[in-house]
């Protein structure tokens, strides 16, 4: 197989031409993983739900006890929070991405518009707070 010049190889361009290699852009599949995210949110709700009524369970008996057992009561919420933490750093990481493919589904949506010839909805839209994505 012949090897393909320096100036045709994508890094080449990328340094030197300054040209990015389009990506096409998959609507589909981004409406695909945000169902996924809101699927997997309904899974996570109860479990979240069952951490957070042990938490304040604990924190009530936190309020009467006594020294002994406070220390115990302590170190069984911190085990709580870690839990709870560590699902909510996966529910804001996902939350993230899936705002973030969101708007590039709605941009790529202003896009087909505008080729349609639908100027007046695109212009309509782009005054629109929410679809400036400042959220």
């Amino acid at each position: 197989m012949p090897l393909m010049p320096l100036y045709e190889q994508s890094w080449w361009k990328k340094i030197f031409t300054g040209k990015k290699e389009s990506k096409k852009e998959n609507a589909l599949e981004d409406i695909l993983a945000i169902k996924e995210f809101l699927h997997d949110l309904q899974l996570e709700i109860p479990l979240l739900s069952k951490e957070l009524e042990q938490l304040e369970e604990l924190e009530k008996e936190r309020l009467v006890a006594r020294e002994g057992v406070l220390q115990v009561n302590l170190e069984t919420q911190a085990k709580i929070f870690d839990k709870i933490l560590e699902r909510y750093e996966f529910f804001q990481n996902d939350a993230s991405i899936s705002g973030i493919r969101l708007q590039r589904l709605a941009q790529q949506f202003l896009e087909h518009a505008k080729k349609a010839g639908l100027v007046d909805l695109v212009h309509k839209k782009k005054k629109d707070h929410r679809w400036k994505f400042n959220w």
